[in-house]
């Protein structure tokens, strides 16, 4: 687990070492103070305590305190720094890391998990080094130091004190283990509670407008349940062993203090040293107290380390090249295969070239697999069998982020930030200029609209763009793609959806998008890519007809059946 804790520190952990250093040295001056304490109650018992000593201790304690407070103060302030720098470093190295993971890690980690992780996890990674861990230190140092003062006092009574001390270690480490146990099912049904609740606030319309609202949405009030339940068994689980624990540390002392006692009366504990075991004792059994509260926390924060470490640890896409410049943009599938699982395959022997400077249709019913290929060309999943190169070379020997440079994507289903349109047009280059920005928006036939919002381009859009239209949206996300100016465009039926006034102006904008491109589209119209240089027809994951408008009809194949279909719902009238 320590090793695990030394990888998420990563740079930060030569910086956490120098703040428990200095940790220790508060400890160490801890341990002084004890002493001082211990040599005082001694030499008030052989009435050998002079002024020259009550100075000399005063002295000693004094600068003890000082130096304690000082490393003390230092090491927490260090310790908090550190702790909140590398929560942050975390996050952002997690985030780098979930970017480069295929998209099947999201089928089976849903969206509460990784916010779960993003969020509380990397909290109780906070937590357990700038709290937790230093809190065990202290504890254990202290605890070793007073247990080997006994010794000096009397060897019997050490050894009695250790081997107690040593028994009980069991009880909280099978508590721990129950703990931890416990910890990852309601971490489980937190990050489950927490995807239910994104589903009922993104679905709130449709929930509403079914009266399956508040109580009556059983699945959520069903995680509150069960979180509920998960943190009460939680707490529950720690109480028997940490009572336990504590119960026989308290008997230890009575335990002790009888025999110190006993030893004193046969003559073989002098008074002094009676006294002094009574108070270290008596401070040992505080400290351990301590200990077992602490221990069964750090078990759980624990939990979240495992898996922060787990994420991280789990592969992503692999490449060679960093960085590629492609010789030219044709596309080329070669023999593909593709399943999202192992029981059905999604695409089937798939060949086909998109080329430079040309328009490729995908059609098709859905499900026949248009989208998996788009998909599959950007990299978001690794064919199965098969390869898809661009220009001659293979894209799963490049940079994922280097291929995705060179690819722009404009779908049905607009994805918008909470910010102004100015922030989610920059997004397609961040280092574009404010003239830059408003010419792709002129382009894309979106400037007009924003110039007439209260604050233009400074006007803040809502979550997923909800203050805006869906044309309105799918012309910034357009105008996004045009000041990406990227060399391949992946489209999937902009217009479907729009009304004939918002068709025509993003029918307009996708013209100047894909101008001097290669340009794959996915039609749902089919009149929308009559012009297209290829239009290859998928059924049930296979490639069944390709060819020009023209060629297509004249085979009178599933093309032509699909176009007149369409041209007949034509005249379809109520």
């Amino acid at each position: 687990m320590l090793n695990n804790l030394k990888m998420l520190l990563d740079k930060n952990y030569t910086p956490v070492k120098k703040a428990t250093y200095y940790q220790l040295l508060d400890i160490l001056f801890n341990m002084i103070i004890y002493t001082i304490l211990f040599l005082t109650i001694y030499s008030l018992i052989e009435k050998s305590f002079t002024m020259n000593k009550i100075y000399c201790y005063s002295g000693l304690l004094l600068i003890a305190l000082i130096f304690k407070s000082h490393f003390g103060g230092c090491g927490m302030v260090k310790m908090q720094k550190t702790g909140s720098t590398a929560s942050k470093d975390l996050r952002i190295a997690m985030g780098d890391h979930v970017k480069k993971l295929n998209l099947g890690y999201f089928n089976s980690h849903n969206l509460g998990y990784l916010i779960n992780i993003l969020t509380m996890d990397i909290t109780d990674f906070e937590q357990a080094i700038t709290h937790n861990i230093p809190d065990l230190l202290k504890v254990l140092v202290l605890s070793i130091y007073l247990l080997l003062i006994t010794f000096f006092i009397n060897f019997k009574l050490a050894i009695i004190q250790i081997v107690v001390v040593l028994l009980t270690i069991p009880i909280l480490k099978v508590g721990g283990e129950k703990l931890e146990k416990i910890g990852v099912e309601k971490k489980s049904v937190s990050a489950k509670l927490i995807s239910t609740i994104i589903e009922y606030i993104s679905g709130i319309e449709v929930f509403k407008s079914f009266g399956v609202i508040g109580d009556k949405f059983e699945r959520l009030e069903k995680g509150f349940r069960d979180l509920k339940k998960y943190s009460i068994k939680l707490e529950l689980t720690a109480v028997p062993y940490v009572l336990l624990f504590q119960v026989i540390i308290d008997l230890l002392f009575p335990i002790l203090l009888l025999l110190a006692v006993r030893f004193f009366m046969n003559g073989e504990l002098e008074a002094k040293m009676l006294v002094g075991f009574i108070v270290l004792s008596l401070t040992l059994t505080n400290v351990i107290r301590n200990f077992s509260a602490s221990y069964s926390v750090t078990r759980y924060l624990f939990v979240s380390v495992a898996k922060i470490s787990d994420t991280l640890n789990y592969p992503t896409i692999s490449y060679k090249d960093e960085d590629f410049n492609f010789s030219n943009y044709d596309i080329s599938f070669e023999n593909v295969d593709f399943s999202y699982t192992e029981d059905r395959k999604v695409l089937k022997d798939i060949n086909f070239i998109a080329k430079n400077n040309e328009i490729t249709a995908l059609v098709g019913k859905s499900g026949s697999g248009k989208s998996t290929v788009m998909s599959l060309i950007a990299r978001f999943w690794d064919t199965t069998r098969g390869s898809i190169k661009i220009g001659g070379k293979d894209i799963k020997e490049v940079n994922p982020d280097s291929l995705l440079k060179n690819i722009s994507m404009v779908f049905q289903d607009v994805y918008l930030i909470n910010d102004t349109i100015y922030e989610n047009i920059r997004i397609g280059n961040l280092n574009a200029s404010e003239e830059e920005i408003m010419n792709a928006a002129k382009i894309a036939n979106c400037h007009d609209f924003i110039s007439k919002l209260p604050k233009g381009y400074d006007t803040y859009i809502g979550e997923e763009g909800s203050t805006l239209s869906g044309g309105e949206k799918q012309r910034i996300s357009i105008a996004r793609a045009l000041l990406k100016n990227s060399p391949i465009i992946l489209l999937d039926e902009a217009t479907a959806s729009l009304d004939a006034d918002s068709e025509h102006e993003i029918k307009m904008a996708i013209n100047e998008l894909i101008k001097d491109k290669t340009v794959i589209i996915i039609a749902h119209r089919l009149n929308t890519i009559k012009d297209a240089n290829k239009i290859i027809v998928m059924d049930d994951g296979k490639i069944i007809e390709s060819g020009n408008h023209e060629k297509l009809m004249n085979d009178k194949g599933t093309y032509y059946s699909m176009f007149t279909a369409m041209e007949k719902a034509k005249e379809f009238s109520i």
